[in-house]
């Protein structure tokens, strides 16, 4: 369970770093099981270093990875930050190549809350692609006066303030395997540097959608997405409560399993 602190540190910043949350033993085996499945995908080819790989849905598709969504330590942080009748987003595994240029919400206020939870397989730090978050840039009044930035998505060496990209000013994540961030999408964050093939793999959650302008803006991204907010056959058939309760609000809006998973490199 977080604290009051912690609640307001994810407030007030739009992120939490918590460390060392799963044990080495964890991590070994999440490790092992992603790196099969990210192959899996692959065909059994090796990863060529030249694209990014992205898998949705991912921990869902591994019966040895299951475990890992309803974890009480991932679990709670959905009832923590957005209420006990969260539901799952989707969950995602990528191997990156090159940076992330800035990127974050955008001009309007999203109606649902929801939150990234984030797992690096490999140390992190300034120089090898640790996660940068520019804070506070969650709330809107400040993400709107940023959104210059979004000239660097298409041109990497443009300059809207003045520096590039990796010189913004933003707090770097450095991290160890074991440690968890958690931050919404709607915060703007990048990655700068670091080999290819370093992995980042996440869990999102949203707010359960009660009121008419929630189920909308629900629907509407729903219908603009082959595979987030498309609910596993997996999750939806499964004999754990946790996972079947995660989707079934989905199931009852109408949403459909998510297309088969393209190989992104």
């Amino acid at each position: 369970m977080l604290t009051a602190q912690q609640k307001q540190h994810f407030e007030t910043f739009g992120f939490l770093v918590l460390r060392q949350l799963f044990t080495p033993q964890e991590i070994d085996v999440i490790r092992r099981e992603s790196d099969a499945t990210l192959q899996e995908n692959r065909q059994g080819k090796p990863f060529p270093g030249e694209e990014r790989q992205a898998m949705i849905p991912f921990f869902e598709l591994n019966p040895r990875l299951q475990w890992l969504i309803e974890d009480d330590r991932i679990y709670g942080l959905g009832e923590d930050l957005l209420g006990p009748d969260f539901i799952l987003n989707a969950t995602e595994g990528n191997l990156h190549v090159g940076d992330t240029q800035w990127h974050g919400g955008g001009l309007d206020m999203e109606p649902v809350p929801h939150i990234k939870i984030a797992f690096y397989l490999e140390p992190n730090t300034k120089e090898t692609g640790a996660l940068r978050f520019i804070p506070g840039s969650h709330k809107l009044e400040f993400r709107r006066l940023i959104q210059p930035l979004t000239a660097q998505q298409e041109d990497p060496t443009a300059m809207p303030f003045g520096v590039a990209g990796a010189d913004v000013p933003s707090v770097v994540i450095e991290s160890q395997p074991g440690d968890v961030i958690v931050f919404p999408e709607s915060l703007w964050h990048g990655a700068f540097g670091g080999p290819p093939g370093r992995s980042q793999h996440a869990i999102s959650f949203m707010a359960n959608p009660v009121t008419e302008e929630q189920v909308a803006y629900i629907k509407g991204l729903y219908d603009g997405w082959n595979y987030s907010l498309h609910p596993p056959e997996e999750m939806v058939n499964s004999d754990r409560p946790r996972l079947r309760r995660m989707v079934s609000r989905l199931v009852e809006l109408g949403f459909g399993p998510p297309k088969p998973t393209p190989l992104f490199v």
